[in-house]
């Protein structure tokens, strides 16, 4: 009877013990149905200051939708649409090269680029755009016809201009520039997904991001820390604040100036003496189970500082999920 009752208590307190929550750690791991979608409104704020004064100031905003098309034991097939696409992160990358909204709008709308089909590892980390193909061969064109077009108004000036975009129309035809620069939203999406992370105390890491351009990655250093974790509810706050290292950003510039043939040595001793100084600060608010965010924040603050003019500019995203009345 002595040795009933202690493999009782002893069965009892096991089990206690199985059903504890883990206080001190959060698993990001998608729990995604075939058919489950979700609606988000994605807006952007760009500033641009010189000299303390500011010169340039764009927002944009669409609505986008998440479906999830297909699952297995391996992964995920995503799909990443915008609902209205008047105005798209392509039309607003193409905005902001030539300045020229109407004829943005007038080429686009030979363009589909309302539709992106990626892919997840099971655990909801993403892997890649599956129809980047079309996707850049789209965006070639676009740019390709604003190009065409801005020779028309400006004839003179046209070769220079086609020296700089032609390696910008490279990268946005590329999968790398696709997924890292076109879509960068999805980055931010699937940002958390696939660790297990422990809650007590700050994460200190170091980033590899992609170089766009090819060649060696730029690295940054991150810090991520949990502002607020909800067990009952699944969900949690964080932030991350990412420095990068300002050399690896003045060895990319370099390698674009290239690309783009400035040749002009003072041109290149104004980069070498420059300072650049780019900090991210991002705010992620996400229900870890089933896998979905409720807010998203990404900041990116950029500055130059030159002989005579410093350059101060400002990226803002918002993600937020729209809930069904």
């Amino acid at each position: 009877m002595k040795k009933k009752t202690i493999l009782l208590l002893f069965l009892f307190f096991s089990l206690i013990s199985y059903s504890q929550i883990d206080s001190t750690k959060v698993s990001f791991v998608a729990y995604w149905s075939i058919g489950d979608d979700y609606d988000f409104k994605v807006s952007k704020v760009k500033r641009e200051w010189k000299n303390d004064v500011l010169t340039k100031k764009d927002s944009s905003q669409y609505i986008a939708n998440f479906k999830v098309l297909d699952s297995n034991d391996k992964s995920y097939k995503i799909q990443w649409t915008y609902k209205n696409n008047i105005v798209s992160t392509f039309q607003e990358k193409a905005e902001n090269i030539f300045d020229d909204k109407e004829a943005v709008n007038q080429i686009l709308k030979k363009n589909d680029l309302s539709k992106v089909i990626y892919k997840t590892n099971e655990l909801g980390e993403f892997l890649e755009i599956l129809n980047w193909k079309e996707l850049g061969e789209s965006t070639k064109l676009l740019l390709q016809e604003m190009l065409n077009s801005f020779e028309k108004k400006n004839p003179e000036k046209v070769s220079e201009l086609r020296n700089a975009i032609n390696p910008i129309i490279e990268i946005y035809s590329s999968k790398q520039g696709i997924e890292q620069l076109a879509i960068n939203e999805l980055q931010y999406f699937h940002f958390p997904f696939g660790l297990e992370y422990d809650i007590t105390e700050p994460i200190e890491y170091e980033q590899e991001l992609p170089n766009v351009l090819g060649g060696k990655p730029i690295i940054a250093d991150a810090t991520l820390t949990f502002e607020e974790v909800d067990f009952e509810n699944s969900f949690c706050s964080l932030k991350e604040e990412t420095v990068i290292n300002p050399d690896d950003t003045k060895r990319v510039v370099k390698e674009l100036f290239t690309k783009m043939k400035i040749e002009e040595s003072k041109a290149k001793e104004t980069i070498d003496n420059a300072i650049f100084d780019i900090t991210d600060l991002n705010y992620y608010q996400y229900y870890y189970n089933p896998g979905v965010p409720h807010y998203i924040y990404g900041g990116r603050k950029f500055i130059l500082k030159m002989e005579k003019t410093n350059i101060e500019k400002i990226e803002e995203l918002y993600i937020e999920l729209i809930y069904d009345e």
